[in-house]
């Protein structure tokens, strides 16, 4: 290139610097039906959050990450955002929180061969309870006097159930009933107990954004909005739930 091109090139450069990179990313992890890498689209909420901000012009990066690699991404601002939390997670984080996207009923997984009958997890006291580190779980499971014992995923935590390594495992019902179905060895050998110990809402987070940054959060927000006024919100729930 001739030098005086070079030189009027810089020029050009230094009077209108790029604008600031506002590539979206987010990280979730395997939570089926809601989140899969291994589900058409990604699952209910990484669809759902993928054309929220598509309908407003922005592209999301969703990367699947081990649970506890979420927590140390948000950390370090590594990512936007995620998905799907419990409003626990979305405190401990010091997230910006969504519109509950559905409702989690939490409670226990048991074995087929092993019926418990408990009204109350209190009344389980001195039983070991598979748990998965770093999830967000309400603080009276804490309190309820049980062993809790932690594995890195649901489906871990699952097989170690049908291994008699717990006694029970604490997990969402529609996210541990579609592991337990789309898993040959576990099929017919584990059940959920009945007991909804708790409603917990699912949420997508987001980290506050410093000045001069797009505020994801309103527009994911804006994004639903049009979806619900389309009708293709309602079209994805359905489309996942065949």
């Amino acid at each position: 290139m001739p030098t005086f091109l070079l030189a009027l090139a810089l020029m050009l450069a230094l009077a209108h610097p790029a604008q600031a990179d506002s590539h979206l990313r987010m990280a979730t992890l395997e939570y089926p039906p809601y989140s899969s890498q291994h589900l058409p689209n990604g699952g209910s909420i990484v669809e759902l959050t993928r054309r929220a901000f598509a309908v407003r012009g922005h592209s999301v990066q969703i990367d699947f990450l081990p649970w506890a690699r979420v927590r140390a991404e948000l950390g370090n601002r590594n990512y936007q955002g995620a998905l799907a939390l419990w409003p626990e997670e979305i405190k401990e984080e010091q997230l910006i929180a969504s519109r509950p996207l559905f409702y989690s009923e939490l409670g226990v997984f048991i074995r087929n061969d092993y019926p418990l009958q408990f009204s109350a997890l209190q009344e389980l006291t001195g039983k070991t309870l598979g748990a998965v580190r770093g999830y967000g779980y309400p603080q009276h499971v804490f309190e309820s006097g049980l062993t809790l014992e932690y594995s890195v995923d649901d489906i871990s935590n699952l097989r170690k159930l049908k291994a008699k390594r717990f006694d029970m495992v604490l997990l969402e019902r529609i996210v541990g009933n579609h592991l337990i179905a789309h898993d040959e060895h576990l099929r017919g050998t584990l059940s959920w107990h009945g007991n909804v110990l708790e409603r917990i809402p699912l949420l997508v987070g987001f980290i506050p954004g410093a000045a001069g940054e797009p505020d994801w959060a309103e527009i994911f927000e804006q994004g639903l909005r049009d979806l619900h006024g389309s009708g293709e919100y309602m079209q994805i729930l359905r489309n996942h739930n065949r």
